[in-house]
């Protein structure tokens, strides 16, 4: 569990990527139940990908 806390809040683009991503999901969330859990997997694996260029 820490170091999935620590992967999460390790520094501040985690935070923002976190956010951002929990923001977009809870936004589609309002339009499509369904498909908020869906996006949220696809953006913060999408964010990671990112940041690990």
């Amino acid at each position: 569990m820490r170091k999935l806390l620590q992967l999460i809040f390790g520094d501040i683009r985690n935070v923002t990527s976190v956010a951002v991503a929990l923001l977009a999901a809870y936004g589609l969330s309002r339009v499509a139940p369904a498909a908020a859990g869906a996006l949220l997997v696809l953006i913060l694996i999408a964010a990671a990908a990112v940041q690990a260029f």
